[in-house]
């Protein structure tokens, strides 16, 4: 019956929010040992370890705001403190898109060859740039996070009670105040990342996918060691597309409607 789905549902949503808390935690160790044992860090790992650290804490308040919210529904009441988990939300997610972006562009510098002025300035100083990137998307996702205040629209409802006393509660619901607060956060926040990732990972991918095709010309076997790993690799980066770009829909869907629970677990899922 329904309520068995939906016990079935909530467990396996549990289990995926359990499963990225612990990865992202374990990467974060993993990184942060070997920082301790060499004393040094590539630009990659500190990469990561900004993309892991942001993505702990945001499963983290995904979950409280799930779950705190639904087992304590007295707790709607108190407004202020949703809004400032939404904030807080909206925040880290914003933090975590640009660092999975510059992860991507990281690897699409240091990996795909071509002969443009531009992107052999950026080969030569990519590593450089990325603290100042870091910094960057910090200072970006905390204007988006400013900006969301002003863009979130608080609304009071009152539900009625099935029960004898008659009571109702009231009950608090949020939703974007579609003005030009609400283009400027996607645009600065989720648009602008969004177009950077997909234009990194399809360059990459075209570089991988001619490298691909030179090696099997000038080898004997049509599929040795290398090509297969480059086959490999552009199928990982397509997958990562996938799930990028469902991630992006559904956020444009929760922009357009923070009452949606669905979409924000969606969401929740997918950036484990």
């Amino acid at each position: 019956n329904c309520s068995s789905l939906l016990a079935i549902a909530t467990m396996l949503v549990g289990f995926a929010f359990i499963t990225g808390i612990i990865a992202n935690g374990l990467m974060i160790i993993v990184i942060c040992s070997e920082w301790i044992r060499n004393r040094k860090l590539t630009c990659c790992d500190v990469i990561l370890t900004s993309l892991g650290i942001s993505r702990f804490f945001l499963q983290c308040i995904i979950m409280i705001n799930s779950n705190f919210f639904h087992f304590f529904p007295e707790m709607n009441e108190r407004c202020a403190l949703s809004s400032i988990l939404i904030v807080v939300w909206i925040f880290l997610n914003t933090l975590s898109l640009w660092f999975a972006t510059w992860l991507s562009v990281f690897y699409c510098v240091k990996i795909a060859n071509f002969s443009q002025p531009l992107f052999l300035w950026l080969k030569r100083r990519i590593s450089g740039l990325v603290p100042q990137l870091l910094m960057g998307s910090f200072l970006v996702s905390l204007v988006t996070c400013l900006l969301s205040i002003n863009a979130i629209d608080r609304k009071y409802i009152d539900h009625s009670m099935n029960n004898l006393s008659g009571n109702t509660t009231r009950e608090c619901r949020y939703k974007f105040d579609l003005s030009s607060s609400l283009l400027i956060l996607s645009m600065l926040g989720y648009c602008t990342p969004f177009i950077i990732f997909i234009i990194s990972s399809v360059l990459l991918i075209t570089s991988l996918w001619r490298h691909s095709k030179r090696m099997e010309k000038t080898t004997s076997s049509s599929r040795d060691t290398v090509t297969e790993a480059h086959v490999r690799a552009i199928k990982g980066l397509i997958s990562f597309i996938f799930f990028y770009v469902t991630y992006f829909v559904a956020l444009q869907i929760f922009l357009l409607d923070l009452t949606c629970m669905l979409t924000w677990v969606w969401g929740a899922v997918l950036c484990d």
